[in-house]
């Protein structure tokens, strides 16, 4: 059975042989062009603690910090994915690194230089509260760059939305300030022109329609004055807001680890030359399927073991081989060998009479 086996798998290989070698020819190609092209590629890693919810906002409600189901660190991984789809924030990290310079060289260098940094970079979770920011370039400098201008872009990023509210509350709060300060303004001076036009009898007490009217005046006053306490103190709360923010973003995401310059790259040449051989090995394997199934479909009977295996027959002949017969010499050769001179044709007449 093994020399059978054998025999069949020979056979399949040498039938074909050239379409058998195909794949290790093209898997070793493959691998020569990857590890000439191969370049080495540096890693820089950087990773943050997301809290789910800082002191600080614990004690003035700064925001809310309500995650649902989703984990802290998933929530911030799912945000900066989001983030890094947006041209706008990949040109701020951009704008953090060396490649500044090559930003005004046109649209298309920007483009490409957006699509650079965005491929470059990317973001993953390392439990319910770490985050991983990480980036890969040829140049140790730039994938380090990359993951500061990252993580920085981001906390700013979060500090200018929480902010947002703030400056908003605080402009429109100023604006009712500006209003209020001018209607109280206007009572102060109602008031004052009414005691100026209606002063304090010198005998006996005012009029009941001038203490209601008083009054009256007086009412407006407290209104627009209590009106402007309340603005002055809401704009002031804007105002601490925006100096909340920022102290709650920082206390929200704690850099654990700063990104760092790699030393080494995390693609060698060693790695390279492992990946190659295994495209080689690949290639061994997909000749070597090709020709078991080969020799699995053929079903003909090519080998005298054949027959008495496959019919259980006993092999009393076989016929050999067809070999490549002797070459017919040309009918002028054959005359020409056979033709005699004139000679020998004389000769040949005498000894005849």
């Amino acid at each position: 059975m093994f020399r059978l086996a054998s025999l069949r798998l020979l056979e399949s290989y040498f039938r074909h042989r050239w379409l058998y070698l195909l794949p290790i020819a093209l898997m070793t190609l493959a691998a020569a062009c990857a590890f000439v092209l191969a370049k080495p590629v540096y890693i820089s890693r950087s990773v943050l603690y997301v809290q789910k919810e800082s002191f600080l906002a614990s004690l003035t409600s700064i925001r809310d910090t309500d995650f649902t189901w989703v984990t802290p660190a998933q929530a911030t991984v799912n945000e900066c994915q989001e983030l890094l789809q947006t041209d706008s924030f990949i040109r701020s990290i951009v704008l953090q690194t060396d490649r500044e310079s090559v930003m005004s060289q046109g649209p298309s260098v920007v483009e490409e230089t957006i699509e650079w940094a965005r491929e470059a970079v990317w973001v993953e979770t390392l439990g319910d509260n770490l985050v991983m920011i990480a980036a890969a370039d040829e140049i140790p400098e730039l994938a380090q760059q990359l993951v500061n201008g990252t993580v920085e872009t981001f906390i700013r990023w979060r500090i200018q939305q929480d902010r947002e509210g703030s400056v908003a509350a605080q402009a429109f709060f100023a604006g009712l300030i500006d209003t209020y300060e001018a209607a109280v303004e206007i009572a102060h001076q109602d008031i004052e022109r009414y005691l100026l036009d209606h002063p304090l009898p010198v005998r006996g007490d005012r009029s009941e329609a001038e203490v209601l009217q008083i009054q009256r005046l007086q009412a407006a006053l407290d209104l627009t004055s209590t009106r402007l306490a309340n603005a002055l103190n809401k704009e002031e709360e804007a105002r601490l807001g925006l100096t909340q923010a920022e102290s709650d973003v920082r206390q929200t995401y704690l850099l654990l680890d700063a990104p760092r310059l790699p030393a080494e790259p995390e693609l060698s040449l060693k790695r390279v030359l492992i990946n190659s051989l295994l495209f080689v090995a690949a290639g061994v394997i997909l000749s070597g399927v090709g020709v078991v199934a080969g020799a699995l479909l053929d079903r003909s009977f090519r080998f005298p073991i054949d027959v008495s295996h496959g019919l259980d027959l006993p092999v009393l002949a076989t016929v050999p081989a067809p070999t490549q017969g002797r070459r017919k010499r040309p009918k002028a050769t054959r005359a020409k060998k056979g033709a005699q001179t004139p000679k020998n044709r004389t000769a040949t007449e005498t000894e005849a009479a």
